[in-house]
């Protein structure tokens, strides 16, 4: 299970406080052991180096990563492959693209004119799946960004 220490943290300092009093509790009862698939994604999250990002843009349709290239990519590559489907996207590692089954890139672009400015907002993003809305939000200025999400796939 993931450690929410800095989720918790960031909480404190919002409107969210006193739910966060009942949300963490509640988590920790939660066992993603249960599921079927638990110990392979778990395998293959213990095999992913732990990777320094040299640049991040937030704000390019396929988030752009850039890291050292010391890093294996065709063994990175291998290992992300084994948590697919990656439904909401894109991503890039370098020259690596992430290619997913929704272009969340073209939603995110019909979406951008039509909501207010995130600078300095919290928003919650229910039904994140892996996260691409959130980091988008995040890259706009917003404060604080959680996403929620029933698939245990993006909770180990």
């Amino acid at each position: 299970m993931s450690d929410y220490k800095n989720l918790y943290q960031a909480m404190q300092e919002t409107v969210l406080e006193p739910w966060s009093k009942k949300l963490f509790p509640f988590l920790e009862s939660l066992s993603a052991s249960s599921h079927g698939d638990y110990e392979r994604w778990n395998q293959v999250l213990q095999q992913l180096p732990i990777i320094e990002s040299r640049e991040v843009d937030l704000l390019a349709d396929k988030l752009n990563i850039i890291i050292d290239p010391q890093y294996d990519i065709p063994t990175i590559e291998k290992l992300l492959k084994q948590l697919s489907p990656w439904r909401k996207g894109p991503y890039q590692i370098n020259d690596l693209l992430i290619d997913t089954e929704w272009h969340s890139d073209w939603k995110w672009q019909r979406i951008m004119p039509h909501i207010s400015p995130l600078k300095n907002r919290v928003v919650l993003d229910v039904g994140c799946g892996n996260g691409y809305h959130c980091w988008r939000m995040h890259g706009e200025g917003a404060r604080l960004v959680i996403g929620i999400d029933p698939s245990w796939l993006f909770w180990v």
